[in-house]
């Protein structure tokens, strides 16, 4: 007798139980996610330029840097928007680029698929723009 109330307990808990369930599986199939839109601060949108949006394929810089932080020389990389914040854009390199030794490697650079967060808003839509604008500051690196 003890056995079988104790049977119908546990089996009234776990009936109790998946009928309580139901109602909260409809409230995460309900659930959905909205993202916040971001736009990016007047400083950087200034810098960067109105045509900037998540997804946009780009140029990016890749610049050698001494050890007094003094910027020496580089090169444009391909990259795409993944995500862009009030003060930051989040962008990941589509090609690799080396732009030579460093001090216990063999080289130094960027690969493909890095992902890097530019806050200076040095991104340019052509390749040709970033070129000319590391020629401008005298630092682009010859291939």
């Amino acid at each position: 007798m003890k056995n079988l109330i104790s049977i119908l307990t546990l089996v009234s808990i776990v009936v109790f139980s998946a009928c309580n369930s139901k109602n909260k599986s409809d409230e995460i199939a309900n659930y959905a996610y909205e993202e916040k839109t971001a736009e990016l601060n007047k400083e950087l949108q200034n810098k960067v330029g109105d045509w900037i949006e998540k997804g946009s394929v780009c140029y990016g810089l890749v610049v050698a840097i001494d050890g007094s932080g003094t910027p020496k020389h580089g090169k444009p990389v391909k990259a795409k928007v993944v995500r862009i914040s009030d003060d930051e854009i989040k962008m990941k390199a589509l090609e690799k680029i080396n732009i030579g030794p460093k001090e216990g490697c063999s080289e130094m650079g960027i690969s493909r698929g890095e992902t890097w967060m530019e806050k200076d808003g040095e991104l340019f839509q052509t390749k040709d723009e970033a070129v000319t604008y590391l020629k401008d500051k005298g630092l682009f690196m010859e291939e």
